[in-house]
């Protein structure tokens, strides 16, 4: 088991593993959610680390994003911007292919990239007041975005039988629901964990509605990152669970703005 786990971590994380494992990914799946606990937890202490020494809002946002994108997301932000260079533009199937390996970024990419980090950043900053009030749910956005990426290989098969796309072409859907709650519910139980050693009271769950929203939201990325990467690939590859990550992160940090505007009372 932990050898499944180990090996996920290691197909998502810039961390070098020092421990020695047997290489099984076949519970990628299963394990993609709960490794969204890593990012998570990295992005919270860097944000109370940075916000007790500078006081300010915007550099402790950016500070969180610069740390969570070099530890864990460069990977996930390379699948975004490859796809954008990759089906923004009219090319047929061995173009694509051809794009998405390609390792230079486009005009296309340069632009989805810079606009998908202006709304996390945007994002983030908005919801400032709130992640101190609510940290479980809204800092969990990282395990929705690793949700909707393990969800695609239950969706549509790989592009090739090589690559990421051949280590998950076994996922099941149960598998990847199951790692969702569990990394929701040891996420959840860290945050209270961490308030009540460091004794700064119980953090507030009022919005309970933003993590039910994640089994909604997610599925919705899914679903259109593997009916877009079937028709033109015939299949989807590693960018494809990539671009879900980043645009998934986006989505659940949107949906939680508005449950606290227009659903939570002040």
């Amino acid at each position: 088991m932990f050898d499944r786990f180990l090996s996920t971590l290691s197909l998502v994380s810039r961390f070098p593993i020092k421990r020695r494992f047997s290489f099984d990914p076949s519970w990628v799946d299963f394990y993609l959610p709960i490794t969204g606990i890593g990012p998570a937890l990295l992005g919270a202490l860097t944000f109370g680390g940075v916000y007790l020494l500078t006081k300010s809002s915007l550099i402790t946002v950016l500070f969180t994003l610069i740390v969570q994108y070099l530890g864990f997301n460069l990977f996930h932000f390379d699948g975004l911007v490859d796809t954008a260079d990759g089906f923004l533009g009219t090319f047929d199937r061995e173009k694509r292919f051809a794009v998405l390996k390609d390792s230079r970024i486009g005009v296309y990419g340069l632009f989805a990239g810079m606009a998908a980090l202006s709304l996390k950043a945007a994002l983030l900053y908005t919801l400032f007041p709130a992640l101190v009030r609510f940290p479980a749910p809204l800092l969990a956005y990282p395990i929705s975005g690793r949700f909707s990426a393990a969800l695609i290989p239950c969706l549509t098969g790989p592009a090739k039988l090589s690559g990421l796309g051949a280590l998950t072409k076994d996922a099941r859907p149960h598998r990847a629901i199951a790692g969702l709650l569990t990394g929701l519910f040891l996420w959840t139980a860290l945050v209270w964990g961490i308030s009540a050693f460091i004794a700064i009271g119980e953090p507030s769950y009022g919005p309970a509605c933003i993590l039910l929203a994640v089994p909604v939201v997610s599925p919705l990325v899914s679903v259109f990152f593997a009916r877009m990467y079937r028709k033109h690939l015939g299949g989807y590859t590693g960018d494809a669970l990539g671009a879900a990550v980043e645009l998934a992160e986006l989505i659940h940090l949107a949906a939680a703005l508005v449950v606290l505007e227009w659903i939570v009372p002040s």
